[in-house]
């Protein structure tokens, strides 16, 4: 399996599976959750996932493309 980070001023979000799903997280906080990495990428740097209680998403410059996440393999 893959999990793939994204590293911003606020620190790093990251998308991991779980249950079938790919959970939007940040320390440790599961924000939402979906089908695909890619709808929950694009959710996120959209601005329509979830969001913790600072900023705006869109100013964080997250990309909506995982590949230019960090990608790894989950042990």
């Amino acid at each position: 399996m893959k999990c793939w980070t994204y590293d911003t001023r606020y620190g790093p979000f990251e998308i991991v599976p779980l249950d079938g799903r790919y959970h939007i997280m940040h320390e440790g906080e599961a924000l939402a959750a979906y089908p695909t990495p890619e709808e929950a990428a694009k959710a996120l740097a959209e601005g329509h996932s979830p969001w913790p209680p600072f900023g705006n998403p869109r100013d964080l410059g997250i990309p909506a493309d995982l590949q230019q996440w960090h990608c790894r393999l989950l042990a």
